[in-house]
């Protein structure tokens, strides 16, 4: 089956971008989204004469991206892809802290999410998004992965705020023993972090292994006995909903104390 393009395919992209070539254009599209009634009071809130209201809201209509209902138009199920694409896909990488775009160049071509089926991958991406932070972290994990720890041990010696919450299986007071003079060549404020920090550790059950970076960007296991697979995204939905899991799962989740070897 031929998948390459054809000349038709092109004349249709063109005539989208036509249609929505101009700001005024993509503010009816964005105003449809919730719906609208249209009349003198609306073409005065878009700030538009009313030819050049009319004439957009004809383009868009002739596209099959807005449709009349009652009094005014809403999306057609084209128009709500469209919005998506524009409004959120699109629109968060082009506004976006482009370092934030660097753990997703790391796993391929950057889209709303992009996938990581490899562990050391995974562990690339986690660090450079940990190097790359500005002001926070949050992690909830499964598991301590030494990489990760020391990443994030170099984070907080930046400034960085941090909170973890650890699964109850893990035994961190042994991992900390395990880390022993690794640890304590750290500067004091880090090694306080890890030992007896009340404010920056619980312990919990975690349903998956994540982290959120800066409120920003989300990195997400699936969970699973073995690594299958991981997401990187920076789509704001995905961060608000891990964010609030976050929170819900600290709320619930005992503070550790870990006392020093």
């Amino acid at each position: 089956m031929n998948t390459e393009p054809t000349e038709s395919h092109y004349e249709k992209l063109v005539s989208i971008i036509n249609v929505l070539g101009d700001p005024e254009t993509l503010k009816i599209l964005d105003k449809a989204k919730a719906g609208f009634e249209s009349g003198k009071v609306t073409v005065r809130e878009f700030k538009m004469t009313s030819r050049k209201y009319y004439r957009s809201l004809r383009k868009l209509n002739d596209a099959d991206l807005i449709m009349h209902f009652e009094k005014g138009y809403k999306l057609t199920s084209k128009g709500e892809f469209l919005h998506k694409l524009l409004f959120n896909d699109v629109s968060t990488y082009l506004f976006a802290d482009q370092s934030l775009l660097d753990p997703l160049r790391m796993v391929g071509n950057r889209t709303e999410l992009s996938l990581v089926d490899n562990y050391k991958d995974l562990t690339k991406v986690v660090e450079t998004a940990i190097e790359k932070s500005k002001s926070e972290i949050l992690l909830a994990t499964r598991y301590l992965d030494m990489a990760v720890v020391q990443s994030i041990m170099f984070a907080v010696q930046r400034g960085i705020k941090i909170k973890t919450i650890t699964s109850e299986k893990v035994d961190f007071s042994g991992f900390i023993k395990l880390l022993g003079g690794f640890v304590k060549s750290f500067r004091p404020n880090t090694f306080r972090f890890l030992v007896g920090g009340e404010s920056n550790f619980r312990s919990g059950d975690i349903p998956l292994s994540f982290m959120i970076i800066d409120g920003k960007i989300a990195i997400f296991e699936i969970p699973n006995k073995e690594f299958k697979v991981a997401f990187v995204s920076i789509d704001k939905e995905v961060v608000k909903i891990l964010s609030h899991l976050f929170h819900e799962i600290w709320s619930r989740s005992r503070t550790l104390h870990i006392q020093s070897q």
